[in-house]
């Protein structure tokens, strides 16, 4: 075999020709994308060898990790968060340094002898003027993340739960020492008293008295009008990237490069027609199960189920096709 020809490259190492992308040799210099694309080939390799169990284990940790990465990318935030469920107490502060400012600023607009009716409509604007409205991937990137209410009150933006974890703190600086939050499967109030203020759902998932959570189930019928709010709100790039990873980790170890797009484009067209009817459901504000909201549950299903199982689509189409052929003869 003739030696393969090369040339040398400014830097003084040689560059091989050949039919692909160029790779120089010499320093041992790949490019990034050919770096890559053998690495992706090697471990798609890889764990295709493996037994089933290996890799239900291995597709399993990847997809945790793929959740974790696209829908809480900050891991301090996600530990402080997780702390927050089991300690949602720790959040209300009552007494930090800025606590002065903000009752000075709030009894300069309460009337003499006000009524507590007239204090609580004063402080939830106050809390309302004061933090601004923001969802929580796009002010801390992570899809949830409750903060305290001194870091509330220093961001100043915040959606309902930063926005309630202040109010209840201001509400026990003045003397509310039964203040607390309340919270559902999409939204956080507070309760003083008797009374919940700040929009209370009409369903409790969370309940804080005495220090101590309570837990409710909520009805089927609120959990899916949660999940299309959940759905309208929520960034559709992160749906997209988490529908996609999950589809390749089920195709693996199918190589069929035509089938698995259209897959993707099968789900994905589903995903759209699933959040169009979360926009029907949030707009309407009441729970309906739509033609396209069926259509979308079904073109997901089909699609994982396809990419889990490529061989069944096989299956089906050459017994549709023997049936045909068998029509024809008949």
């Amino acid at each position: 075999m003739p030696p393969t020809p090369r040339r040398e490259t400014p830097s003084g190492s040689f560059l091989l020709k050949h039919d692909g992308p160029d790779i120089v040799y010499g320093k041992h210099v790949f490019t990034e994308e050919i770096m890559s694309l053998q690495f992706i080939k090697m471990a798609w390799i890889w764990l295709a060898q493996k037994k089933w169990a290996c890799r239900l284990i291995v597709k399993f940790g990847l997809f945790v990790l793929l959740f974790l990465v696209i829908t809480m990318p900050n891991p301090w935030l996600t530990v402080k968060q997780i702390a927050a469920y089991i300690d949602i107490e720790a959040l209300l502060n009552p007494d930090f340094p800025q606590m002065k400012e903000i009752n000075a600023a709030i009894d300069a607009r309460l009337p003499l002898h006000s009524t507590f009716n007239e204090e609580y409509q004063t402080i939830v604007k106050f809390v309302y003027d004061s933090i601004r409205y923001e969802f929580d991937w796009d002010n801390w990137q992570n899809s949830e993340y409750w903060p305290s209410a001194v870091d509330v009150w220093q961001r100043k933006r915040e959606d309902c739960d930063g926005r309630a974890i202040l109010a209840a703190s201001i509400f026990r600086s003045r003397g509310y020492s039964d203040a607390t939050v309340v919270a559902s499967l999409r939204h956080l109030w507070i309760k003083v008293g008797n009374q919940e203020l700040m929009g209370p759902d009409k369903e409790k998932l969370m309940i804080v008295e005495k220090g101590k959570k309570h837990f409710l189930l909520p009805s089927l019928n609120y959990m899916l009008e949660s999940f299309a709010d959940q759905l309208y709100y929520y960034p559709l790039s992160r749906m997209v990237l988490i529908l996609c990873g999950s589809l390749i980790l089920l195709f693996h170890p199918h190589k069929s490069s035509i089938l698995f797009l259209t897959l993707l484009a099968t789900a994905n067209f589903g995903l759209i027609l699933i959040v169009d009817w979360s926009r029907y459901v949030s707009y309407y504000g009441q729970m309906k199960l739509t033609l396209g909201f069926i259509a979308g549950s079904l073109l997901m299903f089909a699609s994982i189920v396809t990419a889990w199982r490529p061989q069944w689509c096989r299956i089906i189409l050459c017994s549709r096709k023997l049936n045909i052929h068998k029509t024809e003869i008949s």
